[in-house]
């Protein structure tokens, strides 16, 4: 009997402990949501119950938009993530962006069960930026999730909770955590790295702007923004801009754009999303050139959409550096169109008042 009682004060001792320290709190809950989230996922993997969805939706709540491009393996299950949701009011938007695979057969077959899906062909290929903004600009959701064509909703109630945080507080723009798996490493995302800590947390303009001006990993994903926020943003850029072949960096334009165009912004320390890091996807095919092309076209953006304020030494020399490593390289050829641009781009940055201050001759010898 004393055994028993010793053991269940030892017990009840380390109950004790793990209630006062946040910290094995914090670890159990993790352990508790990814356990929970790694069963969803294998339920995505399986057959989809289609008696379950309902297809007689008129208003949606939600907007999940999805640009494909010859994914035949991997739509299907990140389809299934969204249909599997608690929240049935949802809208499902395939923009396929000229697939040369069986991606569109396949879309087009899951749609002939569930007419929730919406399927927008493009007529050439336009890119990872077009493809999303087309899709946001026909969304009828209040709010619009987006995810990769190899991304999973990592729980079946993440969409449902967080559009009633939303609703409940009238937040522009939620963000909330992501599991993402690199050759079989699961890792854990905190959103954008100006999230430092794993609260919660609430950021407002307009050090919104300027943390995403800061921002160096952007992700369009593992957020609920509101469809007029997305609709704003995409009209500031304009029509140019937002039509723009995009595949590399896309993710930093549209959430600078989303951030400046944004009131309020809520962290919420939940994971919701599975990103697949795969080697497969477009941006790990592209040229130097694009690639280039897409860095100026973030940094020309930026001088467009900031004051002098942002201007300055920390900021300018942050996407500076980034250039000159592509212009510096002898392997590297720039084109006439992507010369032509970046000369544009960094007269604009010479004129700047660090560099009127500075005078930073290294830069001028680029540029001349």
């Amino acid at each position: 009997m004393k055994k028993v009682f010793s053991f269940f004060k030892y017990i009840m001792f380390v109950i004790f402990i793990l209630l006062n320290n946040n910290s094995y709190i914090s670890l159990i809950s993790r352990a508790y949501q990814i356990g929970k989230g790694k069963k969803y996922i294998n339920k995505c993997l399986e057959h989809i119950n289609i008696d379950s969805i309902n297809t007689n939706i008129d208003k949606p709540k939600i907007s999940v938009i999805i640009p494909i491009f010859n994914c035949e393996n991997s739509i299907k299950f990140s389809i299934s993530s969204i249909q599997n949701q608690r929240l049935k009011e949802i809208e499902i938007i395939l923009v396929n962006d000229f697939s040369e695979d069986n991606s569109r057969y396949i879309i087009e077959n899951m749609r002939k069960y569930d007419n929730r899906i919406v399927i927008i062909n493009n007529n050439k290929n336009m890119g990872t930026l077009y493809s999303r903004n087309i899709g946001a600009l026909l969304a009828k959701g209040k709010y619009i999730f987006t995810l990769d064509h190899d991304d999973m909703f990592f729980t079946d109630y993440i969409i449902y909770k967080m559009y009633i945080i939303a609703e409940k507080n009238n937040y522009d723009i939620i963000g909330f955590q992501t599991v993402y798996s690199n050759k079989g490493k699961i890792n854990e995302i905190y959103d954008e790295p100006f999230i430092k800590d794993k609260n919660d947390k609430y950021i407002i303009q307009p050090e919104l702007k300027f943390l995403s001006v800061t921002n160096k990993d952007a992700h369009i994903w593992g957020k609920c923004i509101k469809k007029e926020i997305y609709k704003n943003a995409i009209s500031l850029m304009g029509i140019k801009r937002s039509n723009t072949y995009l595949c590399y960096g896309e993710d930093d334009v549209i959430v600078f754009m989303l951030f400046s165009t944004a009131n309020t912004y809520r962290f919420i320390p939940i994971f919701g999303l599975f990103h697949l890091v795969s080697k497969q996807t477009a941006s790990f095919k592209l040229s130097d050139n694009h690639k280039l092309f897409a860095k100026i076209f973030f940094l020309d953006l930026i001088f467009d959409f900031t004051d002098n304020s942002f201007r300055e030494k920390k900021f300018v020399n942050k996407f500076i550096d980034a250039i000159k490593n592509f212009i510096s390289s002898k392997k590297f050829d720039i084109n006439k169109e992507n010369r032509i641009y970046l000369n544009k781009t960094l007269e604009k940055i010479f004129n700047c008042s660090y560099f009127n201050r500075n005078n930073n001759s290294y830069f001028n010898k680029i540029i001349y």
